[in-house]
């Protein structure tokens, strides 16, 4: 079965599920501009983001991820600004969309601990925290996303307020991640980095979840909408049964592989189209247990269906 890929969720995470109360020392006015976010990779434009009036508007992009390249350290001026603001916030989304299980719409929070900006370096410190939204149950949650995590994010910035994507640092993993962190920032800023608070922890959650619900906004539909856990039943089979169709049978059947592990249904939107998979557990006229997996359209419209029949330890294919 296709697991989601939830990278250092609970490792990374813990290390700074929160930070000490964060107030910056300035904060610049804003003026709404035109600002341009442009990723490269070498000497290749790859992405550019727009702010025109507040609003990020994408331009010519291909399938490449931004380049990580130069750590620049520089002693300077705080700013804090509306177009900073959002450059971080779509830097998070477009590196990390590609390392997660992919939902419905991806989601950031963030809370940037200070900027420095010296020439054209600018260098944001900050908590970050990145989610794939998508329905399971009918609940609107966290499909797969990552804890919050230090990360240091440097653009460099022209005279036009254009922001190219230099670098994106987080922590190493495991033992090292705590001597890591210290390297990237700062010894000013250790405190807020490395001290627990759920509260900061919480807003970073909020973020994405109100990020989430405008989402839902924008395409008319409502339902709840839940950053936790969503609570899954698992088929009540035989163990051996259960083993072989969630993760033998699920490796050489792409339908089995796209249904839920879990007693329930998952959306996704495949060409345009949202697809429902689920799975769902019934008794068979003779007492056995049935197991289903169904693929089908939001009107219900039936795309393509397995039903097994649980004998004994064995799962067998009905149709």
């Amino acid at each position: 079965m296709k697991k989601q890929n939830l990278k250092r969720i609970i490792t990374a995470g813990l290390i700074v599920t929160g930070i000490l109360t964060i107030a910056p020392s300035a904060k610049a006015e804003y003026t709404p501009n035109t600002t341009n976010l442009c990723y490269t990779k070498g000497t290749s434009l790859i992405m550019v983001l727009k702010l025109i009036n507040e609003k990020l508007h994408h331009f010519d992009n291909n399938d490449a991820s931004p380049s990580e390249l130069v750590n620049n350290n520089s002693d300077s001026n705080n700013i804090f600004d509306q177009s900073i603001e959002q450059a971080v916030g779509e830097a998070i989304k477009s590196r990390n969309q590609k390392y997660y299980y992919m939902g419905e719409v991806a989601t950031e929070g963030h809370i940037i601990l200070e900027v420095e900006e010296k020439d054209d370096l600018v260098k944001a410190y900050t908590i970050s925290s990145f989610g794939y939204f998508g329905f399971e149950n009918g609940i609107f949650t966290i499909v797969s996303g990552s804890g919050a995590i230090p990360t240091v994010i440097t653009f460099s910035k022209n005279a036009n307020n254009e922001y190219s994507l230099l670098e994106y640092k987080e922590p190493i993993d495991g033992d090292d991640c705590l001597d890591s962190t210290k390297k990237m920032f700062p010894e000013r800023l250790w405190n807020r980095v490395l001290s627990g608070n759920d509260l900061v922890y919480s807003k970073l959650v909020e973020s994405q979840k109100s990020q989430a619900e405008e989402y839902l906004r924008k395409i008319g539909r409502t339902a709840q909408v839940n950053p936790n856990y969503v609570e899954r039943k698992l088929p009540d089979i035989n163990v051996s049964a259960s083993n072989k169709l969630f993760s033998e049978l699920t490796k050489y059947d792409s339908l089995l592989n796209d249904c839920p592990y879990w007693i329930g249904s998952r959306e996704r939107i495949e060409n345009g189209i949202r697809i429902v998979y689920e799975t769902s557990q019934s008794k068979s006229s003779d007492g056995y247990d049935l197991i289903t997996f169904k693929k089908s359209k939001a009107d219900g419209t039936i795309i393509e269906e397995r039903i097994y029949k649980i004998v004994g330890s064995e799962p067998e294919l009905q149709q």
